[in-house]
């Protein structure tokens, strides 16, 4: 029988007009015939060779009859009906643009994450003469910083106000420094920022600090290793005049040098004036109210609840946790939460009215020791995390990170406690959504330590720089860093967030 007319043959029919030739109720032999004859059913186990071929012959029976009613399953009013609907979605999706696919050779960082960082642009200050005296080196690097972001001014890019010093002996006579502003300037086209060097002010020692009023970001101050504080103001320049900012205040202490800074609300009642922080060596936090004036308001000494024998307490940084409390970390590793409202005045003993007179504005705060660390606090940061919850993150020298829950009270033992690996981390910046932490090192590498698995990459600079950076700061937006010095270079980040 000829194959191609198997496939015809599916299931045994009885025959068309004569009998069939092959019977299964007799033996008997039947007369042979000419034509008519259909072959024996397929048994029950079939030879596997034949198998696949009768899938397929099938399968291409069933598609070779697409009009019949049993397979016509679709609509033409309904599918131009769903196509008009989906229509406008698919326009607005495709108007985004393709997702961008980044190559892995760039300086970028886990392009599979939702954080991107990239280095953007590096700053190198430029060299004043200095004073006659025993700091006439001019080829002595630069290996402290300070900067601070200002308010913003073009595509998410504020003003940046940056100062550079020596490390000096306790005899040395410090040179005349500078602070420099930095203005975001677009390209031509519009696109991407780079920062040139807009105005400088002269300062009588090396800037230590620098820190921007978070409700007037036109407005910040700064401190100098002599005890020097100044607060300035940026003018925005208007038609052709040159932009500017002017000093409002400045005043020498006798606290020792200012190590760090922080802005609060003077109170809830006076919302126009402001509150600075100055944190002095020496145990010593100076408050100041600035408003139409400055004045020095009170002055609180510290002392380490812990601590035995009169050991002196040497502050390293601070942080105003509101406009009644501030935190205050230490070169032992201390964490002191102090209270504005429970003070205690200084020099008030029996008999001694003239040591009264003298300390009318020194008073000792209400004082909460929090779990210390164990060496020297080197940042400390508050974080608002979704509008609803309020973390406290202080580090160490040698990278343990302690989360606070600040929300309603400050526990004295922290919620979470991680432990970066070494190098040493100088300074650190969290995410707002405490997803990662941001860390400096030497030769100019980024880490970014990832909370929740510990694993930790590096963004690299374009050459190696030396020097050890003692600075990071991210901008209110998140979106740029700033990390030095090394040596007089700055290293400025873009950070891009996927959602």
């Amino acid at each position: 029988m000829d194959l191609d007319n198997i496939k015809f043959t599916f299931a045994s029919n009885g025959p068309i007009g004569f009998n069939s030739s092959r019977t299964g109720d007799t033996s008997e032999r039947q007369p042979l015939q000419d034509f008519g004859t259909d072959p024996m059913p397929s048994p029950g186990c079939a030879d596997v060779s034949t198998q696949p071929r009768e899938r397929k012959e099938m399968a291409t029976q069933t598609i070779s009859a697409p009009h019949s009613k049993k397979y016509a399953t679709y609509d033409d009013s309904k599918l131009v009906s769903f196509i008009r609907k989906v229509q406008p979605i698919m326009e607005e999706e495709l108007s985004y643009g393709i997702t961008p696919v980044f190559d892995f050779n760039d300086n970028l960082y886990e392009p599979s994450d939702r954080y991107r960082v990239c280095r953007h642009q590096e700053l190198t200050l430029r060299r004043l003469d200095p004073a006659p005296g025993p700091c006439k080196d001019v080829q002595k690097p630069f290996t402290a910083g300070a900067a601070t972001w200002l308010s913003v001014l073009t595509r998410d890019a504020p003003l940046l106000a940056v100062a550079c010093s020596v490390n000096h002996e306790a005899w040395c006579e410090h040179f005349t420094s500078v602070v420099t502003i930095f203005s975001p300037q677009r390209n031509r086209y519009g696109g991407s920022v780079q920062w040139t060097e807009l105005c400088s002010n002269p300062v009588k020692a090396c800037i230590e600090s620098l820190d921007t009023n978070p409700f007037n970001r036109d407005m910040f101050a700064g401190g100098t290793v002599s005890g020097d504080v100044y607060i300035w103001q940026y003018d925005h320049g208007v038609r052709n005049e040159r932009n500017s900012f002017t000093e409002l205040h400045s005043e020498t202490t006798d606290c020792g040098k200012v190590v760090d800074m922080a802005w609060a609300r003077y109170n809830v009642m006076s919302k126009s004036d402001s509150a600075l922080l100055t944190a002095h060596s020496e145990g010593t936090v100076i408050l100041w109210r600035v408003g139409k004036t400055v004045v020095k308001d009170k002055i609180f000494k510290l002392s380490i609840p812990s601590a035995s024998g009169g050991r002196a307490t040497i502050l390293t940084q601070i942080l105003a946790t509101s406009n009644t409390e501030f935190v205050a970390g230490c070169a032992d590793g201390s964490l002191l939460l102090c209270s504005t409202t429970q003070l205690i005045p200084l020099g008030m003993t029996v008999g001694s009215v003239a040591s009264a007179a003298g300390k009318v504005n020194h008073f000792s705060p209400g004082t909460i020791e929090l779990k210390s660390h164990s060496f020297a606090v080197t940042s400390l940061q508050k974080v608002d995390r979704n509008r609803r919850q309020e973390l406290l993150i202080s580090c160490d020298l040698t990278g343990e990170v302690f989360f606070h829950d600040i929300t309603d009270t400050i526990n004295s033992s922290p919620t979470l406690i991680i432990k970066m690996p070494l190098p040493f981390k100088t300074r650190i910046v969290c995410s707002n959504d405490t997803e990662f932490i941001f860390s400096p090192t030497g030769s100019g590498l980024l880490e970014l330590y990832r909370i929740g698995t510990g694993k930790v990459d590096t963004v690299e600079p374009s050459l190696p720089l030396k020097g050890t950076p003692n600075l990071i700061k991210m901008t209110a937006n998140g979106k740029w860093l700033i990390t030095g010095t090394y040596n007089g270079t700055f290293i400025i980040y873009s950070v891009t967030t996927e959602y």
